[in-house]
């Protein structure tokens, strides 16, 4: 029996054994795998025109949770910021944003930030009227942090701006122009909400790029990758352009070093004008777009829809008036080097168009005199200029204001302008300003919304315009020299009032649209859709002969679509 016990010891021990045996010999289950990448198209309503101008062609941002979208878009001809929800599909333009540029949110996602008629402004996502934070004549992005504070770059040449939570507004950091450096911008919070990367450009290669710089010490900053366009953050990942493909790299922002390799998460990635790229990125969705054509023609057609003439070249074309003799037309267009807005003539037998404004800055809505030898248009934003249509004797400034200007039109006889001023409290005016220098610019019409597009009836004797009064833009018509008969002609939306030579119809656009509305006076008798052009019109003009000049995207044939990539994580994210 003494024997028979450690024997069935023994037995119960390897029997204990086996099942630890087999455990030891089995691997752990493999974990599950990451998340999949999975694209997408974006696009935005069938009646939304994705950006805000040449300059701001892009400009999606995502919410911090990635499930809210804000963009800049037009609808109907006028510009503003655009709401998203991404799980539903619900969208909606802010009410009081138009003109809107450059959007960005705030950490908590309750409220976005934007660029407006020269200023950083907020809105409340529930609601309630943009808030004027900054002034800011020429925005290049802002960045808000976790603590309150908002750096933001207010100029084109010039380096960044701090706003803390209190309101306070310091400078954060300024040019090294001694070391070629021209302008600092389109700033982003690091993860960590210490510190902030920044675009530097500069004359000299060595010296362009992307910085970094503490919050508390912006002056220590230092480049951490060649560049010539933004970068984008998300959590701890830095995405950049090279070419034109996004990359993706790790960022200690800490000790301000990129990490790892950067890797490919987006092929053929677009980049704006100004340094911007075409990006947007949360913890787990990432949006960016193809190189985008901002070509365009201007199209020839008769008020039946047909075409009257071959369309022009494809052009970076804007604003358009034709010459009173019809076979003249002055267009803004983008310098294709310079990348500003300028003041061009153009013809049908010259295919080369003759540059009529000199500045570098941004020169546009230029206006014919009813001779057709000189033409006015607003010169660097602030300035009302004139030259003579041959482009032989120099610029003449007509007047200066501290605010931005647009000219809108000229009266048939000669004797006055009708431009547009903005005022913080009224918003877009219109204005009376006589084609002479230094003479006194007199107000039209002051009210607390926006009034555009003035244009005055052959006879002078009343104006029409759009204003946003009731909520959209549409069409007004009021007497003239002096207001007090107004009329509005539309209430579907309108935009851009155009004349016919005898003052008897009066055009309007609206999207692709365009219509004729008949006027006794200030009556309304009927109102009929001309022809859709089958594009957004971005301006358009008629001759004293009937003939409509319409701008429309030119048929290039290039790719512009927006991708949304879920679970686009780099596997040294995961």
């Amino acid at each position: 029996m003494r024997r028979l016990l450690p024997a069935v010891a023994v037995i119960a021990i390897l029997l204990l054994a086996i099942p630890a045996i087999r455990h030891w010999r089995e691997r752990p289950p493999e974990p599950p795998p990451p998340p999949q990448p999975l694209r997408s198209a974006w696009l935005p309503p069938d009646d939304v025109s994705l950006g805000a101008g040449a300059d701001y062609l892009f400009g999606l941002a995502l919410a911090p949770d990635g499930r809210k979208l804000v963009y800049p878009a037009a609808k109907d001809g006028v510009v503003s910021i655009w709401l998203q929800d991404l799980r539903t599909g619900a969208t909606r333009a802010f009410s009081g944003a138009d003109g809107g540029a450059m959007p960005f949110w705030a950490p908590d996602g309750s409220r976005i930030g934007y660029f407006a008629g020269g200023r950083l402004r907020s809105i409340d996502l529930n609601g309630g009227r943009p808030a004027d934070l900054a002034e800011a004549p020429a925005g290049r992005g802002a960045a808000w942090s976790t603590a309150g504070d908002i750096v933001f770059a207010p100029i084109a040449n010039g380096g960044l701006m701090r706003r803390a939570a209190d309101g306070a507004i310091t400078t954060f950091t300024t040019i090294d122009a001694a070391s070629g450096e021209t302008a600092h911008g389109w700033p982003a919070f690091t993860a960590d909400g210490r510190h902030v990367i920044f675009l530097v450009s500069a004359a000299q290669s060595s010296r362009a790029g992307i910085w970094i710089a503490s919050i508390d010490a912006p002056a220590s900053r230092r480049r951490i990758v060649a560049a010539d366009a933004q970068a984008i953050v998300s959590g701890g990942t830095l995405l950049f352009l090279r070419d034109r493909t996004l990359m993706a790299q790790p960022l200690d922002a800490e000790s301000a070093d990129l990490a790892s390799r950067a890797e490919p998460v987006g092929p053929d990635a677009g980049r704006g004008p100004l340094g911007q790229i075409f990006a947007t990125a949360s913890s787990d969705v990432l949006i960016y777009g193809a190189p985008a054509t901002t070509l365009r023609q201007l199209r020839w057609m008769t008020r039946d829809g047909e075409a009257s003439g071959p369309p022009s070249e494809p052009v970076d074309a804007w604003d358009l008036r034709i010459a009173p003799d019809g076979r003249r037309i002055v267009v803004t267009e983008v310098d294709r080097q310079l990348r500003t807005l300028d003041v061009v003539i153009r013809t049908a037998a010259q295919p080369a168009p003759m540059r009529l404004s000199l500045s570098t800055d941004v020169d546009d809505s230029a206006v014919w005199s009813p001779d057709g030898l000189r033409v006015a248009w607003a010169g660097q934003r602030r300035k009302v200029m004139i030259r003579g249509a041959g482009g032989v004797l120099p610029e003449q400034t007509i007047a200066s204001f501290e605010t931005p200007v647009q000219v809108w039109d000229w009266s048939r006889d000669g004797r006055l302008l009708i431009i547009g001023r903005r005022h913080d409290d009224t918003g877009e005016d219109l204005w009376i300003q006589p084609p002479v220098e230094n003479a006194e610019a007199r107000a039209y019409a002051l009210a607390p919304f926006d009034q555009v597009y003035g244009a005055l009836s052959p006879q002078a004797d009343r104006l029409a315009y759009a204003s946003n009064e009731s909520g959209q833009f549409d069409i007004y018509v009021d007497a003239f020299p002096k207001p007090g008969k107004r009329v509005r002609v539309t209430t579907a939306g309108a935009t851009e009032p155009r004349w016919s030579d005898d003052g008897r119809e009066l055009y309007f656009r609206r999207g692709a649209e365009l219509y004729a509305v008949v006027l006794d006076r200030f009556e309304v008798r009927s109102i009929t859709r001309l022809f859709d052009a089958g594009a957004s019109i971005r301006a358009y003009d008629v001759s004293r002969d009937g003939r409509f000049l319409i701008n429309v995207p030119a048929h290039t044939g290039s790719n512009s679509t927006v991708t949304v990539i879920h679970n686009w994580r780099t596997p040294h994210d995961r």
